[in-house]
């Protein structure tokens, strides 16, 4: 089963949902929706499995029904809830739960506009310590777990025609294994890809960039010293000894700023300083080159997928067709225009785009 074909046999007919949704009120649940797992996005797919678990009995329920009617939707709602009444299965989406939601945080982390690496280093070293915790089958949730899975298991849900549709597997599954040769490996799989994604290496020397945080500047001598010649190894050809030299005054700057607690700055607005005012940016041209080396690092992921969020809802089925230079109108628009427009503005569009041409469409 995929979780793909379970969302969209419930949502794809009205009175199918409909149904789906008065099967939760008279179970007293909460009408929760289901949530469609996207193809690369870590959070919709615990979203999706974390709606499945709460409305677990409701789904069923609904299938059941549906397979009843002998219609001709009738085999598909047989065959889901044949999967949805086998053990292993109701065993991998409990269990996939908690590292699902483990993955999803460190996904929101890294999504967030303002994101900076200081954050990163901190979530993924949680993310990998909880998931390594997660590999325990002996830890308190996993026992929740397992007796939730076991009340699935045992329960006929108060009718005995039910089997008679849909017969959940008889033989006894060793979960134990089950847990040892799927969820383990699947564990370890993503601590494999989240390493591979952030590389000891590079997180190295991005590293070396704390070096601007104002509230981890000291006034020691060697502060920073050993950062700074790391920058410029990595870098040979962009950096020369003025960047130590510059560096050396630069920490005393920093260090006034600590004193004025009022008026410290992030690790990351101390960059943008360094890039972007004149002053700064002509004192220390070396320190300036490696601050925007810095910047450049894709730490945050939020920027790029907002702006491919708003490509996918311009071109929709009307407009799938639209040309490059076409497509980057509408898109400017939507992600740099106002918010809100006013009537006045609304009507001076429209207007502008009735004079360009004569059309046949009236507005």
């Amino acid at each position: 089963m995929t979780l793909k074909s379970l969302f969209n046999f419930i949502n794809r007919l009205s009175i199918r949902l409909s149904r789906f949704n008065d099967i939760q009120t008279l179970l007293n649940h909460l009408q929760l929706k289901l949530i469609q797992p996207g193809d690369t996005r870590w959070l919709s797919y615990f979203r999706c499995i974390n709606a499945i678990i709460h409305c677990y009995a409701a789904l069923m329920i609904t299938l059941e029904h549906i397979a009843n009617e002998r219609g001709e939707e009738s085999p598909n709602a047989s065959g889901l809830l044949s999967i949805l009444k086998d053990q292993s299965t109701a065993f991998i989406l409990h269990i996939s739960e908690p590292i699902l939601e483990t993955v999803s945080i460190l996904s929101k982390s890294i999504q967030t506009k303002n994101g900076d690496f200081n954050q990163l280093e901190q979530s993924l070293l949680g993310t990998l310590l909880r998931l390594e915790e997660l590999k325990d089958i002996n830890i308190t949730e996993y026992k929740q777990i397992f007796e939730t899975v076991d009340k699935i298991n045992t329960s006929s849900y108060n009718n005995h025609n039910r089997n008679r549709i849909t017969r959940s597997t008889t033989n006894e599954i060793n979960l134990e294994q089950l847990f040892n040769d799927k969820i383990v490996k699947f564990i370890d799989k993503i601590i494999s890809n989240i390493s591979a994604r952030f590389k000891s290496n590079v997180l190295k020397l991005l590293n070396c960039f704390r070096i601007f945080d104002v509230s981890e500047v000291t006034n020691e001598s060697e502060y920073g010293i050993q950062e700074i010649n790391t920058i410029k190894q990595q870098y040979p050809i962009d950096f020369n000894d003025d960047l130590l030299t510059e560096w050396k005054v630069f920490r005393k700057y920093l260090f006034a700023q600590k004193q004025q607690t009022s008026s410290n700055l992030t690790q990351r607005q101390q960059c943008i300083n360094l890039v972007k005012k004149g002053m700064i940016r002509t004192m220390y041209p070396q320190l300036s080159l490696a601050a925007e080396i810095f910047l450049c690092a894709p730490i945050s992921t939020a920027t790029v997928e907002r702006d491919f969020s708003t490509m996918n809802r311009i071109l929709n089925g009307l407009r799938n067709h639209l040309t490059a230079e076409h497509l980057e109108q509408p898109m400017r628009i939507s992600i740099k225009g106002p918010a809100d427009l006013g009537n006045d503005i609304k009507n001076l569009i429209i207007d502008c785009w009735k004079s360009k041409k004569l059309r046949k469409i009236s507005v």
